[in-house]
């Protein structure tokens, strides 16, 4: 179990299902190094020496809490990400870019609250992701704002050097594609 974080599951590109693949192979180590603390203390116990095992008993103990928490930051990401990709698929008319920035203050706030390694590439990699959102959708609400007109949007089209419209078809995506922020 040595070299914990150098694991492929701390790193934000591995994705969740192989990251949950390779924390679940963790949680089956944890389970035989506990059968073996299990059979070590028995032994230990009759021979009266039961705080042999107390020290591999916190070591695993350390273990299955950090694969624990490795595992809720994972799903934590797989919530962000799922709620990302809904919102690149809103279409313009549609789009409530304060409401969405909402959730995404929310999703920041409970990545901060979590017990988690923050110099692991996977919390460095979300984190990265939903500042980009948090600086992005106060951008949307100015560009959704009652004040845009259709000078300022061929403005944007020039600087973007792309032509949209502004209705139905033009979906969050595209905007985010246009690398404004």
């Amino acid at each position: 179990m040595s070299g914990m974080k150098k694991r492929e599951f701390y790193k934000y590109g591995c994705g969740r299902e192989k990251s949950l693949e390779l924390l679940n192979q963790i949680y089956g180590e944890i389970q035989t190094y506990c059968n073996r603390i299990e059979d070590l203390g028995y032994n230990a116990t009759k021979f009266g020496n039961p705080e042999a095992i107390e020290v591999p008993e916190k070591q695993v103990e350390h273990i299955r809490s950090e694969v624990n928490n490795m595992k809720a930051l994972w799903d934590h990401i797989a919530n962000c990400q799922n709620t990302f990709e809904k919102y690149m698929a809103t279409p313009w008319p549609a789009i409530e870019p304060f409401e969405m920035e909402d959730v995404v203050k929310k999703f920041m706030t409970a990545l901060k609250n979590m017990k988690v390694d923050r110099r692991c590439d996977a919390y460095e990699g979300i984190i990265k992701e939903i500042k980009k959102w948090l600086t992005f959708l106060p951008l949307i609400g100015e560009l959704r704002n009652e004040a845009m007109r259709d000078r300022h949007w061929d403005m944007i089209r020039k600087l973007v050097e792309r032509e949209f419209a502004v209705d139905e078809t033009l979906f969050l995506k595209d905007i985010y594609e246009m690398n404004l922020a």
